[in-house]
């Protein structure tokens, strides 16, 4: 018998059945003058943007199709930077509506940002969340942590010690030195970046006596942080139960407490945020400025003296470790910070980095504060040079498919804060050249954080058409209230599967093969990939805040264009009549006073 092949499209066409297109985008929202750009998959034809009225007010030509490693997608980007009007608006594909959420608005990360760091005092350890800042997320206090012993770990500790105060880590109600090291480092520069706009700016939490709201919340932290150094000088590792507790609220958690374990890279991250606390608090507290300063000259002596001292998880502990072997990274964290703050030639840190911060590799900190203080460090040049070349690579790699910095390698636990922190690098890399390539591959970076993605959801509870509901997160699973706690940024998708199993609190297999950034499960189970952590919310703070910041109008505080560093614009200010200030418009600083512009020589601008 003579048959006749028929192929899928012909297939389809008979059916009436035909692919859809899907297009990824920011569902937060893009600023109206800013960089613009979304995703495109399964597309063909030109993608046109439909206003309320119906009216098609731009038409776009997608780039070239090409394979995105990190999902196995062939995907198209599309430039849309030329719709600048305020507004909603339906997006078309081929005649097709495949969304109808696009918003375009000013200081869109506003909201968001806020969200992002308040998030920081739902973590609060010792004291009840009341109502009135908390709203329906109010709840009571847990572990006051007064007279808390010393485990048999923690060398030196005798009796009990008061330590309250400080952030629950992450899902689980343990304080760590190590994570809170990085966490509280980034916030700190964040506001030492952007002083005069964060010195202003508030999102609903109690007040500190005359703090700006973002070193109220470090200093919480801050303050606990200081309970865990040893009279020696060392730091110790943790204060945790000696097992992680079940899903119960931070009041229910009523297991004994113990301060853990003793280590040097606890201690060099104590001394570094230490120093940076102590020139950013001075202008407020100078008593507090003098205390951080000393713990963190003591906490670096310790340090050099017990060079080998690194964590061992004991054997009746199973919280987390935040332990490494290589204190390198930390100790020249310590001696740079402490370098700019004290110019105490004696604190010598060694070399520029080029890699993205985490909590065991600190060592992108140090090219972070060389490259930013130019006036301070003669290898500074070396550390911005080193930066940039970070910074290229990921203008590069963010160039296709979700127009995010990563690779598929990039792709393990907290994936998302790789992200976030690649989009920091990013800002760095602008702050020091005033090249947008860097700023927009930045805001790409928060576009897929805040749903240009593989998932196609916002990563932020609370934000986005559509974000996670189930976070591992005890709080938010323990509390009865349908929405989790708002602001909290997940892990992120990553194919290591730690939380897969047969048991009945393990999860099914949510992996996808070749896709690590499809490998992400929202659900209470995946601690692997749907948890929350201090360190993974810092930096999309820093970064949301920043772009924030810088379309306030405010220059980022140590670098001015690449070229002027503040130490050389300060005379110029002082001659300036009234309070002048930096301002940072449009990509271009300018000194404001009184309503008169004037350029960084003091000349009146037109």
């Amino acid at each position: 018998m003579n048959t006749k092949r028929i192929t899928l499209p012909v297939i389809l066409a008979l059916s009436g059945v035909s692919f859809a297109a899907t297009a990824y985008i920011n569902q937060i929202g893009y600023r109206t003058g800013g960089f613009k750009e979304l995703t495109l998959f399964e597309g063909s034809g030109n993608v046109d943007f439909v206003d309320q009225s119906g009216q098609t007010v731009l038409s776009v030509t997608p780039s070239a199709a090409a394979n995105w490693d990190g999902s196995g997608q062939s995907v198209q980007l599309v430039d849309f930077s030329e719709l600048k009007t305020p507004g909603t608006y339906t997006i078309k594909v081929n005649g097709q509506e495949v969304r109808k959420d696009l918003k375009i608005a000013d200081n869109t990360y506003g909201e968001v940002s806020k969200a992002l760091l308040k998030w920081f005092y739902y973590q609060r350890a010792s004291m009840a969340l009341d109502e009135q800042y908390a709203g329906k997320w109010k709840r009571s206090a847990g572990h006051p942590d007064m007279g808390v012993a010393f485990h048999s770990s923690a060398t030196g500790g005798s009796g009990t010690v008061d330590s309250p105060k400080g952030w629950y880590d992450a899902g689980d109600y343990g304080k760590y030195i190590v994570n809170s090291g990085i966490s509280t480092y980034t916030l700190l520069s964040l506001y030492e970046h952007f002083p005069a706009y964060f010195d202003k700016l508030k999102w609903n939490i109690p007040a500190d006596g005359n703090l700006p709201d973002l070193l109220a919340e470090i200093k919480y932290n801050l303050d606990w942080m200081l309970t865990m150094q040893a009279a020696d000088g060392g730091l110790y590792h943790k204060l945790t139960t000696l097992q992680f507790c079940g899903t119960v609220m931070p009041n229910e958690d009523v297991d004994t407490r113990y301060i853990i374990g003793k280590s040097v890279t606890a201690t060099y991250d104590f001394a570094g945020v230490m120093a940076v606390a102590a020139r950013v608090y001075e202008k407020f507290d100078a008593t507090f400025a003098t205390k951080a300063l000393e713990a963190a000259k003591k906490a670096y002596a310790w340090g050099e003296a017990n060079p080998n001292v690194f964590y061992k998880q004991p054997h009746d502990v199973a919280t987390g470790t935040y332990s490494d072997n290589n204190a390198k990274d930390e100790k020249n964290f310590a001696a740079a910070e402490l370098y700019v703050t004290t110019k105490d030639a004696s604190y010598k840190s060694e070399g520029a980095f080029t890699t993205i911060p985490g909590w065991a590799d600190m060592s992108g900190l140090v090219t972070y504060s060389k490259a930013s203080h130019s006036d301070v460090f003669s290898d500074a040049a070396a550390a911005k040079d080193s930066l940039l070349a970070a910074a290229d690579r990921y203008v590069k790699n963010a160039s296709t498919g979700f127009g995010v910095p990563m690779t598929k390698g990039d792709f393990y636990w907290g994936s998302n804060s790789v992200a976030a922190n690649m989009g920091v690098w990013l800002l760095y890399a602008y702050y020091l050249t005033a090249d947008k390539k860097y700023y927009n591959s930045a805001v790409r970076t928060l576009d897929y954080l805040l749903g240009k993605n593989p998932m196609d959801m916002s990563y932020v509870t609370g934000f986005g058409s559509k974000s996670p509901m189930h976070p591992h997160h005890r709080p938010s699973q323990a509390d009865g209230i349908n929405e989790p706690v708002p602001g909290m940024l997940v892990g992120g998708p990553q194919p290591g599967g730690e939380d897969i199993g047969k048991n009945e609190w393990e999860c099914k297999d949510y992996r996808v093969n070749g896709a690590p950034a499809k490998s992400y499960l929202d659900d209470e189970c995946s601690y692997a990939s749907n948890e929350v952590a201090i360190n993974w919310n810092s930096p999309i703070a820093y970064l949301a805040g920043a772009i924030e910041a810088l379309n306030s109008g405010f220059a980022p505080s140590f670098a001015v264009n690449g070229v002027v560093a503040l130490p050389k614009v300060r005379p110029v200010l002082k001659a300036v009549d009234g309070s002048p200030k930096l301002r940072f418009d449009s990509h271009k600083v300018f000194i404001e006073s009184n309503g008169i512009r004037y350029d960084l020589k003091g000349k009146k601008l037109k």
